[in-house]
């Protein structure tokens, strides 16, 4: 199904990150992996990593959860290990191309609604809502009174992202994340409290020096030999494109072959947090 209104580049790059982990790394998983002590930083323990990121990530699902929504569902996969843990599942993901894979992935056994969260309606609400490395894509203003709206009485919000950090060390070349000062704010603005807040960020910044390396191992030889082709090919077209597009390409080259996009920029400028929250039970008025 084609977008009436353009493919988002956020959109593109997960979609293309798919096709990448599904035939270099047999895998399903599109987010950043946790890496334990005794797990070297290596590609092909990518998979590895990206499991146990699932495993701490459930682990934190509070007991008696019975009913999840998984807000920007990917491919399925997190929502397939939901589905055979026994939990019903519902899932939302604003993509088609993403969408077409969890639906190929999760076939009868899971309901997904291809819709943006804050264009979401439902009749039904939820045990639990979750948001693995969804968060940053929602907007923050509207994101917990529409938790809010859609969690059962005593319900949770879990969610597992990268925010900025306030006061940043240095640039990572890393765009995305809601400041984690404006989170916080909001989340307490919006009456929910928080009952845990862990900090994995020393575990999910290695993911960035397998980035790094394949930036420098693949990416810029690639973005080397296609200027190259073009220039020796379509000298006109390529002066012609180097003028008009000189800013895009500027920015391509500062932000993926700068050699910013690592695990101690990463580090310095994010902060990856796994936050289970809920919202506050109203007063009783006298």
């Amino acid at each position: 199904m084609k977008n009436p209104t353009g493919v988002d580049s956020k959109e593109f790059g997960l979609a293309a990150g798919l096709v990448f982990a599904r035939y270099f790394l047999k895998t399903d998983h599109l987010h950043y992996g946790y890496w334990p002590d005794d797990l070297p930083v290596d590609i092909l323990n990518l998979r590895k990593a990206q499991e146990a990121y699932c495993d701490v990530l459930l682990s934190h699902i509070p007991d008696g959860v019975r009913s999840v929504l998984d807000v920007g569902c990917g491919t399925g996969a997190l929502s397939r290990k939901l589905i055979d843990r026994g939990l019903e599942v519902e899932s939302v993901s604003p993509s088609p191309f993403l969408t077409a894979r969890a639906r190929e992935l999760l076939g009868e056994r899971g309901v997904i609604h291809e819709s943006t969260f804050e264009d979401l309606t439902l009749d039904r609400k939820f045990d639990l809502i979750l948001f693995s490395e969804s968060f940053q894509y929602v907007k923050l203003d509207r994101v917990f009174v529409k938790c809010r709206d859609l969690l059962e009485e005593g319900g949770h919000v879990l969610l597992c992202d990268f925010f900025k950090r306030d006061n940043p060390g240095g640039k990572s070349g890393l765009g995305g994340g809601h400041p984690l000062a404006s989170f916080y704010r909001k989340l307490e603005d919006a009456g929910f409290r928080i009952v845990l807040d862990t900090d994995l960020t020393a575990r999910i910044a290695p993911s960035m020096d397998l980035v790094a390396d394949f930036l420098e191992s693949f990416g810029k030889p690639m973005w080397d030999l296609m200027l190259y082709a073009l220039e020796s090919n379509r000298p006109i077209l390529n002066r012609l494109a180097r003028w008009k597009y000189r800013r895009k390409i500027a920015k391509i080259e500062r932000k993926y072959f700068s050699g910013r996009r690592n695990a101690a920029s990463f580090a310095a400028e994010k902060s990856y947090r796994l936050v289970l929250c809920k919202p506050v039970a109203p007063e009783v008025g006298n």
